[in-house]
């Protein structure tokens, strides 16, 4: 014999599916959110890294050169150090920018797994006191 369906337990298991399926998705963009941030983080900490070594670099290279063609003799030394100084102060301060982006960034998905915790927590049953 057939044992008869109810439609109410039916609908109903469906109704939970739909509701668990749209909270992961909600979930899944928050978390793709997350990492969109993380990656833009990673590209600002590479752009200052990249200028602090190019300017380190350079600043060196054209201080040198350029003091050595525009000074006295016996002033060469010591506008050579200066600037050398200058520019090593300058790569010293994107250094220190990339380093700061480093170390304050926040967790990686940080909001994602928050939500997650809030969910399992209302999911859970409660305990007797």
């Amino acid at each position: 014999m057939d044992e008869p369906t109810h439609p109410g337990i039916r609908a109903g298991t469906l109704s939970l599916a739909a509701t668990l399926l749209d909270i992961g998705h909600t979930r899944l963009q928050l978390a793709a959110t997350e990492l969109e941030e993380e990656r833009l983080r990673l590209v600002q900490q590479l752009i200052s890294a990249t200028c602090a070594l190019l300017f380190g670099a350079l600043g060196l290279l054209l201080t040198s050169a350029w003091l050595v063609l525009a000074c006295p003799p016996e002033q060469r030394q010591l506008a050579l150090g200066g600037l050398t100084g200058l520019f090593l102060v300058l790569g010293g301060l994107g250094l220190w920018r990339w380093r700061h982006l480093a170390a304050h960034k926040p967790p990686l998905l940080q909001a994602t797994l928050a939500e997650l915790q809030k969910d399992m927590a209302c999911l859970r049953p409660p305990e007797p006191s």
